[in-house]
């Protein structure tokens, strides 16, 4: 049995748990889940996704400059070459390395360890250094990734999604407490050593609080005390919303993988209208007219007219629906989850007996107003 097959089990259980964490919505920790991942696969992965020969631009200008001045390059083929979608970051003395290359995990460090003392030592500080985008480093880091966050997506829908290993002996956050206010979500499972983390609801911060909020240098105090803190150990799993200011502070040499979910779809919303029209018509065809005129009562029944199904999908933070080649928006977020019951539910059936769909919503009114609509677009009558 491969630790793949060890693991799978493991995984699709926290999988589960992690989409529980996000549907209550608030920062919280699963104690030792682990072990999810350990501290020298993904030291290799990180090595993989991020060699030091491709970290520096310096090639790729000197390249640029001879071309355009009508010379030829001879350029090693990049076939097969790993694509992290960002560059690693190194940060130290609380700023960013313009050229992080020669600190790089290169294979000659055998252990995470001996990365830590070397890079420690050549830069004359504590250091920190952000590697996204490790999921291709191999099929089975992707794997994993699709496993725990899978649960989460489904519920989303389509999203970027992504690791972001967080590795060094840095004391806090080398960027400060801050927002991103592109994430959806964030899972941070702690591989090697212990951290705190503190976390405040960004939506309730005032202007006044700019003034903490991604200070890099650490020279004004947070105004008011987190809302969550948490001392984390491996094995630790801590979720929290992308409206959260967060930060963090690890105890010596650390690894930390984050497991992101970011707002923007990789689709447009055009797409996914598109998309939506198309399958619940089973192509495209000219549309007949719409009278709303229908309203349905208690104590009926209707039959299914369509051959096609409702179609719907999460578009960021919408729930898009399409009904025979129409689509519009769900007007409700809050109860996106229950209008997906209520299309399955119709879709599964030729002949809807009314009385039994009302049980999907405290608000009978509101469905029998969806159930008219459904009429009006002929998908029932």
């Amino acid at each position: 049995m491969t630790r793949a097959d060890e693991l799978a089990p493991l995984l699709a259980r926290v999988g589960e748990q992690l989409r529980g964490l996000y549907e209550d919505g608030r920062p919280a920790v699963l104690r030792g889940v682990g072990p999810l991942f350990a501290t020298a696969e993904v030291f290799e992965w990180i090595k993989r996704a991020h060699p030091q020969a491709r970290a520096s631009t310096s090639l790729a200008k000197i390249h640029s400059l001879k071309r355009s001045w009508g010379l030829e390059v001879d350029e090693v083929p990049h076939h097969g070459v790993l694509v992290p979608g960002r560059p690693a970051e190194l940060y130290a003395h609380a700023a960013m390395l313009l050229e992080p290359a020669p600190f790089l995990p290169r294979r000659e460090h055998e252990h995470f360890s001996d990365w830590i003392t070397a890079t420690r030592s050549a830069l004359g500080s504590e250091f920190g250094m952000q590697a996204p985008g490790i999921e291709c480093a191999s099929f089975d880091a992707l794997d994993r990734l699709q496993t725990l966050l899978g649960p989460t997506l489904a519920l989303t829908g389509p999203r970027t999604y992504r690791y972001n290993a967080f590795v060094g002996d840095y004391r806090k956050t080398p960027f400060g407490f801050h927002v991103d206010p592109h994430q959806e979500a964030v899972f941070q499972y702690v591989v090697e050593g212990r951290r705190s983390a503190a976390f405040w609801e960004g939506l309730t911060l005032q202007d006044r609080d700019a003034a903490w909020v991604e200070d890099a240098n650490g020279l004004i105090a947070p105004r008011i005390e987190p809302e969550s803190r948490f001392d984390l150990e491996p094995g630790d799993l801590v979720f929290w919303p992308g409206t959260h200011v967060h930060g963090f502070a690890p105890e010596g040499a650390s690894m930390a993988l984050s497991m992101v979910i970011d707002r923007a779809s990789p689709r447009s919303r055009a797409e996914v209208v598109a998309s939506v029209e198309v399958r619940s018509m089973g192509g495209a065809a000219a549309l007949s007219g719409v009278d709303q005129l229908a309203r349905v009562m208690k104590g009926t029944s209707l039959s299914r007219r369509s051959r096609f199904p409702i179609a719907f999908e999460r578009w960021e933070d919408a729930l898009l629906v399409g009904v025979r080649g129409r689509a519009f928006e769900w007007p409700d977020r809050s109860t996106m989850g229950s209008a997906e019951r209520l299309f399955d539910y119709l879709n599964q059936r030729d002949r809807v007996v009314v009385d039994e769909v009302l049980e999907f919503s405290a608000d009978q009114d509101d469905v029998l107003g969806v159930l008219s609509m459904l009429v009006d677009l002929g998908f029932l009558r």
